[in-house]
């Protein structure tokens, strides 16, 4: 790998030094890492309908609070919708089989209880942030620094009597993956977190919680299965654990098929089971089915 080309073209990024608007190098239409399909927060835009148990058992987050109707929620389907996209903002190298261009990357996630009888807002996790994506064949990666920051919802909030927390982050992600041509890409990676906002939270100073890092494993794949290439099918497992979690693994598949042009539109199925992804609820265990329509721009 041409790590030291990597750290130089960041290097002269930082500095200033020699990188001019020429030969497309800014906003180039360049995808040299390729977010986890499987990833429960991967970048991207989707609607979706999801099965999930998240409110059967509260978590020790936040004091006991009270939803309508326990039974029903206990198993219920929301709504989930992801807003988000990877922009390559400028193309720091190049050379045969790769480069590296730096990115930015915004995501927000977003669920709404659509049965009655409430309709509420339950939360958003937000992303943003940027970094550097390289590939180098058969290997690539990204390196980032994102700010993470989660919300409960206001009336998700007053019709519960739920508190909102204060959990988020600074932290700096690293992810690297190896494609085996015609089998699969494996990836591993991990954030570790410089700054965490849950120390600050009075609701969990007795917990006594340390949260500095996240490490997270996975195999994915796509593929055309007939002539035409436009056709794909999308598969994927993704594993991850934290430290604020006490390092309790979280599983998720996904499954799908779609149109890539290279611009993606895709139907997908996904699961998981683990601690919740939404940051609200960080230490309540959920399972849900997802069934979503996905697109990459």
């Amino acid at each position: 790998m041409r790590l030291a080309s990597v750290c130089g073209a960041v290097f002269l990024l930082a500095f200033g030094g020699g990188i001019h608007a020429q030969d497309g190098r800014i906003l180039p239409n360049v995808h040299l890492f390729r977010t986890p399909l499987a990833d429960p927060h991967a970048t991207r835009i989707s609607v979706g309908l999801m099965s999930t148990n998240l409110l059967e058992r509260p978590g020790d987050e936040r004091p006991p609070f009270s939803v309508p109707n326990q039974e029903n929620a206990a198993r219920e389907v929301v709504a989930a919708v992801a807003v988000g996209a990877i922009f390559p903002l400028l193309q720091v190298a190049e050379w045969e089989g790769g480069g590296a261009a730096l990115i930015a990357d915004f995501k927000v996630f977003s669920r709404f209880r659509i049965e009655l009888p409430s309709r509420d807002d339950m939360g958003q996790d937000w992303y943003v942030g940027g970094g550097v994506d390289w590939r180098d064949e058969p290997w690539s990666g990204r390196i980032a620094i994102m700010h993470r920051s989660s919300h409960i919802g206001d009336e998700f909030s007053d019709s519960t009597g739920a508190r909102r927390i204060e959990f988020g982050s600074e932290q700096l992600d690293i992810t690297t993956a190896y494609l085996i041509p015609g089998i699969a890409r494996l990836y591993g990676g991990g954030s570790w977190i410089f700054r965490s906002y849950l120390g600050w939270e009075p609701l969990l100073q007795e917990l006594n919680i340390n949260d500095r890092a996240v490490v997270q494993l996975g195999i994915d794949r796509e593929w055309a299965p007939g002539r035409d290439p436009r056709l794909r099918v999308y598969t994927g497992v993704d594993w991850h654990a934290a430290e604020r979690t006490s390092w309790r693994g979280g599983i998720a598949a996904a499954a799908g098929i779609g149109v890539s042009t290279p611009r993606s539109l895709r139907l997908m199925l996904r699961f998981y089971d683990g601690n919740s992804m939404m940051g609200e609820f960080f230490r309540t265990q959920e399972r849900y089915f997802v069934f979503e329509l996905v697109g990459e721009f």
